[in-house]
């Protein structure tokens, strides 16, 4: 009888302890990191969003909150805060490109842990045909993420705008997250580098070959990798990374960003700069550097290698309309065709670039 009562007394603990226990680890289950997942995200965003829009002389950051439903069916509530940002958008665009700041505190355990500082892309105008572009531009961010791990991931939003004053929802637009270029850094070891200028020699060869290459690609000439229109700090639309401290024999790996002044997006407020042979943004112009001519062949293989999937991130995107699918082909099919050919190749890339 002692036994018994024993052996029941060990039973009770053993299910008070398994039941204590969370099975196969739920408890201690996280969502997938924001940007580890290439589905679209479905948000509501809380701000005042007509402030936002009207005020063009604040760039101040804003009270706002940030709702969405995780992939493990968590509904999710984080504050945050949104701002104007950008340059020439802040320009042309009714509604501005906007960058998020989140607390560490506030977005651990969610998918947004890790998160302090996001650039979101958004729908610019009111019209449908603008998020052509945009969308176009995302894909840009997607190409070159299958060309290399040097770049910016991108994640998709499906956003409703409720403003915070009136409380009432003002619309459902197409939008995407541009990962911060601290996190690119630390996938790789590095750090994000604040340097004034930069010597073409300090350039890693064949990040930068890659990375004209791909500009080529898309027909964008809008950037700048030695210096930028900030004396305090290069680039233009360029991120460099690097190691920390940097020291003379160090090199710097260019990251790009911005792309919406390219031909394959064909924003109708692009232009090219000033000074370069080519009257619109259509027109290819390769601007890489003769230092990197020796890794360009590299470049140019891993490009054909990816030519199937490049032109998949095209054919699946469901929210392009088939008209903008069919021009983006186009102009993609023209560049294909010169790198496939080594005479092309070399009379408009490799004999273009600059000394």
């Amino acid at each position: 009888m002692l036994k018994s009562k024993g052996r029941n007394r060990a039973s009770i603990l053993f299910l008070l302890l398994f039941c204590a226990t969370p099975l196969f680890g739920q408890d201690a289950a996280k969502p997938a990191r924001l940007f580890d997942r290439d589905d679209t995200l479905n948000v509501t965003l809380t701000a005042p969003w007509g402030k936002i829009e009207r005020d063009e002389k604040n760039q101040e950051p804003y009270p706002a909150k940030i709702e969405f439903t995780d992939e493990l069916g968590n509904s999710m509530t984080l504050d945050m805060t949104a701002a104007r940002r950008g340059l020439t958008r802040q320009r042309v665009c009714d509604f501005p490109p906007i960058k998020l700041r989140f607390e560490k505190e506030a977005a651990k355990g969610t998918t947004f842990r890790g998160q302090k500082s996001l650039k979101m892309v958004t729908h610019c105008k009111r019209s449908k045909n603008f998020e052509q572009y945009f969308l176009l531009e995302m894909l840009s961010y997607q190409m070159y993420n299958l060309l290399t791990d040097f770049s910016f991931r991108v994640r998709a939003l499906n956003a409703t705008y409720v403003d915070s004053e009136s409380g009432k929802k003002i619309e459902d637009r197409f939008a995407f997250l541009v990962e911060d270029d601290s996190d690119v850094a630390k996938r790789h070891d590095m750090k994000k580098l604040k340097v004034p200028k930069l010597k073409v020699s300090r350039l890693e060869s064949g990040t930068t070959s890659q990375f004209t290459l791909f500009q080529y690609m898309i027909g964008n000439v809008d950037w700048a990798t030695l210096r930028g229109p900030d004396p305090k700090e290069c680039c233009h639309n360029v991120k460099l990374i690097g190691p920390e401290p940097f020291q003379p024999n160090d090199l710097a790996y260019p990251i790009p960003y911005d792309f919406d002044s390219a031909g394959l997006v064909n924003a109708p407020y692009a232009a090219p700069p000033d000074g370069l042979p080519i009257k619109k943004v259509t027109q290819r112009l390769y601007r890489g550097y003769c230092r990197s001519n020796d890794t360009l062949q590299a470049a140019r293989q891993k490009t054909l290698e990816q030519e199937s999937a490049i032109y998949a991130l095209l054919d699946n995107e469901s929210r392009l309309t088939d008209s903008r699918r069919k021009k983006a082909t186009r102009y993609m099919n023209k560049f294909f065709k010169i790198i496939k050919d080594p005479d092309d190749f070399d009379k408009y890339v490799t004999r273009k670039c600059r000394k």
